[in-house]
């Protein structure tokens, strides 16, 4: 039944993209149109949930999982305390601040309005926001981390009330002012940059002519049925029931302040479970808001002038483990860590969200060391059955 419910839910994601709609970001529902019992045998499923369930409970994990294979949802738990503190338990439904994993939202944002034909890769950025000081830098360069951009973190460190909350605009702001100098000529090296990604969410605004919270609401979230899913507001956060950043597990757990940048979009800030990151899979493995050419380029690395390549495309990282391509992204902010982590040949995805600096790109590599054997094993039997 819930297969059938997730597969009407993805027929009606054809009949709502686009739409807009008031905020909701305050409405965090529970979840049931994901889809289960995923197409292996009982037995194997309850091995592998065991085995999941091992790793976590060696590691202390506090915070959410989930773990996909092809469109099914093989496993799925939330562990522990929303605030160590107050012993609130988590849920399922209970949004964690995805830090970096936020970028590949960003990315897509862009490549979204690439489709609509409102923006060019290789256009310079100050075409679309005239004031940015580096003339020289293009939409690509920022998407890949090539463009030598200065941190913006730094400048808010240095100029900007600490009680005060940043915007995008602000941001743009204290660098036209100060106008540091880049790090290297874009396009010759690779320096990861927050700035980048919080400039590209001011180039969806600028362009899209849209908020970039309600860009992604209106054309990402609500299209894929993201109920859970928002923007950091400084505004509701204390009425929405989130996890807690803590700066690290027991025994004496303390939770993260209020930072200014926290309102700054693009780099970080988007609020998710696990079941809308499982959702939102499908924007990346369908033509469902973009085409098949735009997620090639966007899994492309990067190659630099003198024709190094990069192991970064747009909002996703790749690397190789025990011989297998790898998609990812990690994030880490104020006591959040977070992975997305993809393996496209055995059709794997694993979610981990956390709230207390946990090394959770390290539990994700275990599940899909401890899985994937059983699951390949699974797919080379169906393909003799078939055959």
């Amino acid at each position: 039944m819930k297969n059938i419910r997730y597969w009407l839910a993805f027929i009606s994601i054809l009949i709502v993209y686009g739409i807009a709609g008031e905020n909701k970001a305050s409405n965090i529902h529970g979840r049931d149109d994901l889809p289960a019992e995923p197409p292996i045998i009982a037995s194997k499923a309850d091995t592998i949930s065991k085995a999941i369930d091992k790793i976590i409970h060696q590691a202390h994990f506090n915070g959410s999982i989930l773990v996909g294979y092809k469109d099914y949802v093989l496993y799925e738990n939330a562990i522990g305390l929303i605030n160590l503190k107050t012993n609130d338990s988590l849920s399922s439904e209970t949004p964690f601040q995805l830090a970096s994993v936020s970028k590949s939202f960003t990315a897509l944002a862009i490549l979204m309005l690439v489709q609509d034909s409102l923006i060019r890769l290789d256009e310079k950025v100050k075409h679309y926001i005239q004031e940015f000081p580096y003339p020289t830098v293009t939409v690509r360069h920022l998407l890949n981390h090539t463009s030598g951009i200065p941190n913006y973190f730094k400048l808010a460190a240095q100029y900007w009330p600490k009680n005060k909350p940043m915007n995008n605009e602000d941001m743009l702001v204290l660098l036209v002012k100060h106008k540091l100098r880049l790090q290297f000529t874009p396009g010759t090296n690779f320096r990861y940059s927050n700035t980048g990604y919080a400039i590209l969410a001011l180039l969806v605004e600028r362009v899209s002519k849209t908020p970039f919270n309600e860009f992604l609401k209106n054309r990402i979230f609500l299209p894929l049925g993201m109920q859970n899913t928002f923007t950091y507001d400084r505004q509701i956060m204390d009425t929405l029931t989130i996890a807690l950043g803590h700066r690290s597990n027991r025994p004496n757990p303390s939770l993260f302040d209020f930072d200014p940048v926290d309102e700054v979009l693009g780099d970080k800030s988007i609020f998710s479970t696990p079941a809308d990151l499982f959702l939102y899979n499908r924007a990346w493995t369908t033509d469902i808001l973009i085409n098949e050419n735009l997620r090639k380029e966007a899994f492309t690395r990067a190659t630099l002038k003198n024709r190094k390549v990069v192991d970064y495309g747009f909002g996703w990282r790749f690397k190789k483990v025990d011989g297998k391509d790898i998609i990812y992204h990690n994030g880490l902010w104020h006591g959040f860590t977070a992975t997305f982590t993809r393996i496209p040949d055995s059709e794997i995805t694993v979610i981990i969200l956390n709230n207390t600096n946990a090394h959770v790109s390290t539990l994700a590599h275990q599940i899909i060391k401890e899985i994937t054997p059983l699951l390949e094993l699974d797919h080379k039997q169906d393909n003799v059955s078939a055959n």
